[in-house]
């Protein structure tokens, strides 16, 4: 190894930034937690301030407030976990799939990915599931580089089938995991948020990229 290779390879600033809100949230609470600041509740009244509630979202549509307090939660609740490990878990699929996604594509379109999956996964999750439990958790937006990382392995399979299907396998993989999750241990039905990530992820990488939404329409023609 050369003397100037670094020990740890080199995260885009991109990454780097979007994982910090998230080590200082979860820096924060374990603070709480310990008695030094903020009540043995701060967990939960952060997640109603940032989180996107579908209750709050439906009233101040009704009442006509189209300010800050109905669209910012939609890109805060990425940065809100509902505990450590949870946040764990998502912060090392940001750091991966982002570093992936980072070197292919660049900074620009690691933080339109993630904020525009963040956004499309609540108000799918909103419009298309009768549930009172608000979104929150980096996952829809994780989930939208995991969609952008198959994109970039979908088009560098140079028009294979079969590696073009195994371009799928992480996605499926943890999609199924999810659901998973869900149906069997009861968990909340934030499947749809991750999965319309998802999608946007695969979807914007594709426009991102020249030619990507052609290939992808040439492949589904050959299906």
């Amino acid at each position: 190894m050369s003397p100037n290779t670094p020990a740890v390879n080199t995260l885009p600033v991109s990454v780097i930034l979007l994982f910090l809100p998230m080590v200082v949230v979860e820096g924060y609470f374990a603070g709480a937690e310990a008695g030094l600041w903020g009540a043995f509740d701060t967990r939960l009244t952060v997640i109603r301030d940032y989180a996107v509630i579908p209750e709050l979202v439906s009233a101040l549509i009704n009442a006509g407030y189209w300010n800050l307090d109905l669209f910012l939660p939609f890109v805060t609740h990425p940065f809100v976990h509902s505990s450590f490990l949870n946040a764990v878990f998502a912060g090392v699929l940001l750091l991966a799939m982002g570093k992936f996604v980072g070197e292919a594509m660049g900074d620009l379109a690691i933080a339109v990915i993630f904020f525009a999956s963040a956004i499309m996964g609540a108000l799918a999750y909103l419009i298309l599931l009768p549930d009172t439990y608000p979104v929150f958790g980096g996952f829809p937006a994780v989930y939208g580089l995991i969609g952008a990382f198959t994109f970039v392995r979908f088009s560098d399979a140079n028009g294979l089938k079969q590696q073009q299907m195994m371009a799928f396998q992480l996605l499926a993989f943890l999609m199924v995991l999810n659901l998973v999750f869900t149906f069997v241990f009861g968990g909340p039905n934030t499947w749809m948020a991750d999965l319309v990530g998802a999608l946007t992820g695969f979807f914007l990488a594709a426009a991102l990229n020249p030619g990507g939404i052609d290939q992808v329409i040439k492949t589904l023609r050959r299906r």
